[in-house]
């Protein structure tokens, strides 16, 4: 894994924990890709002072500097397809040249190893050998898939205009079974039988709390001395202590619930058991893991190893999770200091120097 790194005012590339493995040598990395499973090197989208190109770890250039493109975008499923734009259309590179010119409001990646494409309200179709076999006239492009069509030795597309429909054919590409898509499974829901709360459980608890509320008929938020808190409603223990002047349910640790949690002015989450995962201390905790403390911004990252970022950021956001393991998976952040961007990881190395 090869991540990129910001020296001042030069971006080259480093491990996960920091370490320069190809040093600084870009005014600026743009975009990237990250190797997952050995599939293919990463890509890095470099801009110059001109222009952008692609290269990668290795610095091999997959689109050359010699270009005239306002800019360049990857996506994640296609690292050998480079979107390219110029005067806000875009166009697409790909095995050394540029197969489709910037005439158009969207190129979509489609079955075949074609293209559709847009322009004003109407699509076309440009194959894989980059030559426009369906004009631009049409509102609706797909494959058609009626059994004679698809044993058909071509490949067939029904395009639908207004009033019209039209067959068009081309060569068949052939794929592996598993390029175009991969089989849905279902997912496992498990069941739990919920047991039904009895009115005298509620009572029982309002002797001894001021206020009781009966959550997913297992827990109760309960009301002390205006202090808020949670009890299990079956051995009426209190999982959250009544101290706080907020408790409210926030997301999932390990497979148990997280709360977040007001204590004097100040915000932290804890587990069932009064289990601290963060201390109050923070001056807000949003859903997507921020952290603000003193107008500075960090992350909590629930289900990694690593403790919190610290917040000393002016903003942070999650760009990307790259796969370490099959059961490991890496979030960098992309955050901002008075001196410019940067990458952090989880682990809280940061990825550039000021």
């Amino acid at each position: 894994i090869a991540i990129p790194f910001r020296d001042k005012n030069l971006w080259g590339l480093s491990d996960t924990l920091g370490k320069i493995v190809v040093k600084p040598f870009a005014k600026e990395i743009k975009d990237f890709l990250i190797n997952e499973d050995g599939a293919f090197d990463s890509r890095y989208v470099i801009k110059t002072n001109k222009t952008y190109y692609v290269i990668d770890r290795n610095k091999k250039v997959y689109l050359p500097e010699l270009n005239t493109y306002d800019s360049i975008k990857l996506k994640s499923n296609h690292p050998n397809h480079f979107w390219v734009y110029k005067k806000g259309l875009v166009g697409l590179f790909h095995k050394n040249k540029e197969i489709i010119p910037c005439l158009y409001e969207k190129v979509v990646l489609t079955y075949n190893d074609s293209y559709i494409v847009k322009k004003g309200q109407v699509l076309g179709l440009i194959n894989s050998l980059g030559k426009l076999i369906i004009p631009m006239e049409y509102l609706d492009i797909s494959q058609s898939w009626e059994k004679n069509d698809y044993e058909n030795p071509k490949f067939v597309w029904i395009a639908k205009g207004m009033l019209v429909e039209k067959n068009f054919y081309d060569s068949k590409i052939v794929k592996k079974d598993n390029d175009y898509g991969s089989d849905l499974k279902m997912s496992t829901i498990d069941v739990i039988e919920e047991k039904e709360v009895d009115r005298k459980t509620e009572a029982l608890l309002l002797k001894k709390y001021d206020a009781v509320q009966i959550y997913s008929n297992s827990i109760a938020y309960v009301t002390k001395n205006g202090k808020k808190g949670i009890v299990d409603i079956f051995n009426q223990e209190e999982i959250i202590y009544p101290i706080y002047e907020e408790v409210i349910t926030y997301r999932n640790k390990d497979k148990k619930t997280v709360y977040k949690v007001k204590h004097n002015g100040k915000y932290g989450l804890i587990q069932a058991g009064n289990k601290t995962i963060l201390n109050c201390e923070f001056d807000a905790i949003d859903y997507d893991g921020v952290i603000v403390k003193d107008s500075k911004r960090g992350m909590i990252v629930l289900n990694t190893i690593y403790p919190y970022i610290e917040p000393k950021y002016n903003t942070i956001k999650e760009i990307k999770n790259i796969k370490v393991k099959d059961d490991w998976w890496f979030g960098l952040f992309e955050v901002t200091t008075e001196k410019g961007k940067g990458l952090v990881g989880e682990n809280g190395v940061e990825f550039f120097k000021d």
